[in-house]
């Protein structure tokens, strides 16, 4: 299969073209069944042109299909194709490009990446989000989600979001919970949803831009209503046209839409509507402003590359980690917005959040530097944070204070331990005493060890050399082996992370999140059987060869066979009328008397003519059948 960058829609042959442009309008990127598809007008084609070309498509990956249990089909443009469809086929005109904005409506927020990053340290804080016994997260924890700063409950309502637990979940709380679930940042175990370490790292050592894209990606597959049109609006809003830092038209837009046929005229206002809210809720995103114009049209102005980022084409370099923050003698911490969140995230550890705006503003407190040793931040790790990242360095009251604070909080710990028991002391001075076992034992009395659970498996053999074979205790060995195999997979799965992070081809359906996209086709297996353009006509070597090549009359019954082969392959038959060529389609055959209706095509005229034929209407005669000479 060639890769998308190689190959541009209008490098396809003609009939591919045309089915693709049709599917596209039609469409979008929503699902269709092959009856929806041979229900599209797509002159000159016909049935099986079309199904040949759509067979093109698929093989070439420009439309991808899956299977119900039962076997039924549904086809679809597959999201990572979409943009280049579009691009082929669509271009914007410079009419609507705007100076200025006579009113601002919506300005961008501080960004979606931000409120995630917020949501994230309070999880990380609070142990995950506790669930109740309905599996809600509990309402003291929705209420924080739910504080209105960034995207905001109003920015949210017109979209037409439909959600699970929509009657526990505001749509503020709805929506960071769906992204950190979605995302991989948060699993469901049975009483909570929990941090994944191994993503969250992964997520804070992003750039900027790719977390933006990630975010951007999930939102464009996901939210948004799942009519073609709507959904053909908010991806022509990112075509590669529409730059930075410039106002543009979207009323215009609109009516090029329907210029163009991927608008219905009578779905216009409604249409307006759903493009007003949805650009509501990219300002509160943090990705565009929105505007009226002197005209009273609506405008947008977008503050990303929103093309390039839902292809994914970001900056992945990140920033020093060293030498951002400005520490006030107030005890306050300035943090520019050019701040890594891997900085952003260790800082938020060790102190409290004031408030979010140009500059973030943190506060240190003898508090804050307690919750971070119960983090695993101790004092001193606090302390040499806060030196390192100091851009103009520490005041010596902060320095003294945190100091101080150092000695009071986190000089003693608890710590879960894997605890090994002897029965007799000697027992213990073995164990003690054997040169494999120092490095992965500690002994804490005359007869207990902690060990290192990671090694337990290692252990247990060499005590069994030893002569000292453990027990297999219910909460012991077993308990233990288990741990080791979820670590075990808590790398592989770290793994499979960082890769498909990077990568920029994140499934954004892969893990469950609450919002219902309303498409479906990720519930369905993957089909990439695609039948030979032959079996379109089965029994085709049967035929005489003649059918196909000759253009010559035939005696009657042999006429009406063939013209009965076309209609059951959904074929045109070249025919000979008044010493004249013509293309016919038939449609529907009728008998006693036996006839023929369908469209014939005429030289003088682009539109074919409604026709019905009688036994004895033609003279010469020609089944065309794609691929055959």
């Amino acid at each position: 299969m060639m890769d998308i960058q190689d190959r541009s829609p209008r490098q396809l042959p003609t009939s591919e073209q045309n089915v693709l442009y049709r599917i596209w309008t039609a469409f979008a990127g929503q699902v269709f069944d092959e009856e929806k598809l041979l229900s599209l007008d797509i002159p000159p084609l016909i049935g099986a042109e079309v199904l040949t070309a759509f067979l093109g498509l698929r093989q070439d990956g420009w439309v991808k299909a899956v299977k119900k249990a039962w076997g039924e089909r549904l086809y679809f443009i597959p999201s990572e194709r979409l943009l280049f469809v579009q691009e082929a086929f669509f271009t914007p005109s410079q009419t609507l490009e705007e100076v200025s904005a006579a009113i601002l409506s919506f300005e961008a927020k501080l960004g979606l990446a931000l409120d995630v990053f917020n949501a994230l340290v309070y999880g990380a804080k609070n142990g995950g989000f506790p669930l109740t016994s309905k599996g809600t997260v509990h309402k003291k924890h929705i209420q924080k989600l739910d504080e209105p700063e960034g995207l905001t409950g109003s920015d949210i309502a017109a979209i037409g979001l439909q959600y699970a637990h929509s009657d526990a979940y505001p749509p503020r709380a709805a929506v960071l919970l769906d992204l950190l679930l979605s995302l991989g940042l948060l699993s469901k175990e049975s009483n909570a949803l929990v941090l994944k370490e191994d993503a969250l790292q992964e997520w804070l050592d992003l750039s900027l831009e790719r977390m933006n894209s990630l975010l951007f990606q999930s939102i464009m597959e996901r939210y948004g209503r799942t009519n073609p049109e709507s959904q053909h609006l908010r991806q022509l809003l990112c075509h590669k046209g529409f730059r930075e830092d410039v106002w543009y038209d979207v009323d215009r837009l609109l009516d090029e839409m329907t210029a163009a046929g991927i608008e219905m005229k009578e779905r216009r206002n409604e249409l307006y509507d759903e493009g007003k809210a949805w650009l509501r809720f990219l300002a509160g995103a943090g990705w565009a402003d929105v505007g009226t114009s002197n005209d009273e049209h609506l405008l947008i102005r977008w503050k990303i590359p929103a093309g390039r980022f839902l292809k994914g084409e970001v900056d992945d370099r990140t920033a020093s980690a060293t030498g951002y923050l400005f520490i006030q003698p107030d005890y306050e911490v300035m943090v520019p917005p050019d701040t890594p969140f891997s900085v952003r995230w260790s800082l938020a550890q060790c102190a409290e959040r004031v408030s979010d705006d140009h500059m973030s503003v943190y506060r240190l407190t003898k508090g804050s530097v307690a919750l971070a040793a119960d983090l695993g931040m101790s004092p001193e790790q606090v302390t040499d944070f806060i030196v390192s990242q100091a851009l103009s360095g520490v005041p010596d009251n902060v320095a003294a204070a945190l100091a101080q604070w150092g000695r009071e909080v986190g000089r003693t710990s608890f710590a879960e331990l894997t605890v090994m028991q002897c029965e007799t002391v000697e027992e213990g001075d073995q164990i003690a005493a054997h040169p494999k076992l120092t490095e992965w034992i500690h002994r804490l009395g005359p007869l207990y060890f902690a060990v290192k659970p990671e090694h337990v498996t290692e252990i247990r053999k060499i005590l069994t050399v030893a002569g000292l074979p453990p027990k297999r205790q219910i909460g012991g060995f077993d308990q233990t082996a288990g741990q080791w195999r979820q670590e075990e997979h808590r790398q592989a799965e770290a793994e499979r992370t960082d890769s498909l992070y990077r990568k920029g081809d994140y499934d954004h359906f892969k893990s469950s999140g609450l919002v219902y996209s309303g498409r479906n086709e990720h519930y369905f297996q993957p089909d990439s059987e695609i039948p030979d353009k032959q079996d379109l006509f089965p029994g085709l070597a049967k035929i005489p060869v003649m059918w196909t090549r000759d253009w010559r009359s035939y005696h009657s019954t042999t006429a009406k066979q063939i013209m009965e082969q076309a209609l059951d392959w959904k074929v045109k038959v070249e025919l000979g009328m008044e010493n004249k060529k013509t293309e016919f389609i038939p449609k529907r055959l009728f008998r006693n008397p036996w006839r023929v209706s369908g469209l014939i095509y005429s030289s003088d005229s682009e539109k074919p003519e409604q026709i019905e034929l009688s036994e004895g209407g033609w003279q010469e005669m020609r089944l065309i059948v794609p691929g055959q000479s």
